[in-house]
């Protein structure tokens, strides 16, 4: 009997010790055996950093890096950390959700893996955890993912660089600005001074019109001035940068007095759309009485090239041609006479130097030896003989009636109206319509 109890009482006494252990084990707060929240153990929520609370982020910044300031615990088990992301503030729609994200040295980052959809407000929200307690989570904060709006700078047509003007009330044009982003109304900025500084200048607003936007100057321009314009566009909330700065100059005052009367009916000149007035040009070796000539004819093209001259003008009165009259030799006849306007040392020359037959395409040679070819004696054509005009340099064209050279025979005392063109010493060709400028092709 003695023998039997001895074996029961060993028997008890390792129950006892199994159970002993078991208690000691299951007492560690860091056995993954705990279950539920360990008493006394508190997790204070973490600090969100970024994207703060309000926060805008461009879509091309993405994908986005969310980042807290680390929890606090008074427990004993490392905290891990969840993460939430949802396009409402209830986070029943959640886009990004992650759990078990081991923290950083007193910030925890997680970057998420795709770029979100633009145009649309989220929430985000982050918790600590033990595995036995969890923190609450901290303040939501909420961000926006948009498209930035950008504005381009507008391109300047009309008028072009340096361009001397027909009126002094011209027309602005220029191409529409390209832009991103959710823009609004945009309207256009046109800023017109008396220097390239704009220390002294005027404003005038447009709304945008398709393709290419315009204005016309309300008012007149001084004469003779030299003006810098640029533009610029913008919307409700963005402002596109200035285009380049570009001169123009308007066209010199009409002498006072000055409105000779060829005749009753017949309109007198300087025509409107002149370029140059005439009046204050020296002629030379041509009728002295040019600028008082009606312009009954309106240049439509002009073509400057290596094989010679030529251009295109209409008839007012339809589309008939001034009369020929005679040339050099008998049954030859010549039907009109260009000239070229320079200027040269701050005064404008003009003289008809080429003469034009009935069915002659060209004449006068290149534009490169306009200088040699055109006007190439200094008794005739004094200041303007050899005067070779540089690449770009403005320079002006008219036709006239008959033959203007050397005071020839000129039956008809018409003109065309004077047009300016930047010019093109490798060779160039120029449309123009009424009253405007010429647009080089």
């Amino acid at each position: 009997m003695v023998r039997r109890s001895t074996v029961c009482v060993l028997a008890a006494a390792l129950l006892l010790a199994g159970t002993a252990c078991e208690v000691k084990k299951s007492s560690n707060p860091l056995s993954p055996t705990v279950a539920g929240p360990i008493p006394g153990v508190q997790i204070t929520a973490p600090k969100m950093i970024d994207p703060s609370n309000g926060a805008r982020v461009e879509v091309d910044k993405q994908p986005i890096t969310l980042t807290i300031e680390n929890a606090a615990t008074n427990g004993v088990r490392p905290l891990w950390y969840s993460f939430d992301v949802a396009t409402d503030a209830g986070f029943t729609n959640k886009v990004y959700s992650r759990d078990n994200v081991t923290p950083g040295e007193g910030r925890t980052s997680v970057k998420l893996p795709d770029p979100l959809a633009t145009g649309r407000t989220y929430y985000w929200r982050a918790r600590a955890q033990d595995g036995a307690n969890t923190g609450a989570f901290a303040a939501t904060a909420r961000f926006d993912v948009f498209t930035p709006i950008v504005i381009n700078a507008p391109v300047l047509v009309a008028p072009a660089p340096n361009e001397i003007l027909t009126t002094v009330r011209p027309r602005f044009t220029v191409t529409n600005a390209t832009h991103t982003g959710p823009v609004g109304p945009i309207n256009y900025l046109i800023e017109l001074a008396d220097s390239s500084t704009f220390a002294n200048k005027v404003g005038q607003t447009v709304a945008e019109q398709p393709g290419q936007t315009s204005f016309d100057t309300p008012q007149d321009l001084p004469f003779g001035k030299v003006l810098y314009w640029h533009v610029k566009a913008y919307d409700p909330t963005t402002q596109g940068p200035f285009s380049e700065t570009r001169s123009f100059q308007t066209p010199v005052a009409p002498p006072p007095g000055h409105n000779p009367s060829p005749g009753p009916g017949v309109p007198s000149g300087p025509a409107p759309n002149d370029a140059i007035n005439l009046g204050l040009a020296i002629i030379e070796n041509s009728p002295a009485d040019v600028a008082s000539w009606p312009a009954t004819a309106t240049i439509t093209s002009l073509d400057l090239g290596n094989g010679g001259a030529a251009v295109g003008f209409t008839k007012k009165d339809g589309p008939g041609s001034w009369p020929d009259v005679p040339f050099v030799t008998p049954g030859e006849t010549l039907q009109y006479t260009l000239w070229i306007v320079l200027k040269i040392n701050g005064q404008w020359y003009a003289s008809g130097c080429i003469q034009f037959w009935r069915g002659l395409g060209r004449n006068g040679g290149p534009p490169s030896q306009y200088g040699q070819n055109w006007y190439y004696d200094p008794v005739r054509w004094g200041p303007m003989a050899g005067y070779q005009p540089s690449n770009g340099e403005q320079v002006g064209f008219l036709v006239t009636a008959g033959d203007a050279r050397n005071n020839g025979n000129v039956v008809v005392k018409e003109r065309s109206n004077v047009v300016v063109v930047p010019f093109p010493t490798n060779g160039g060709s120029f449309s123009f319509t009424t009253g405007r400028l010429p647009f080089g092709r």
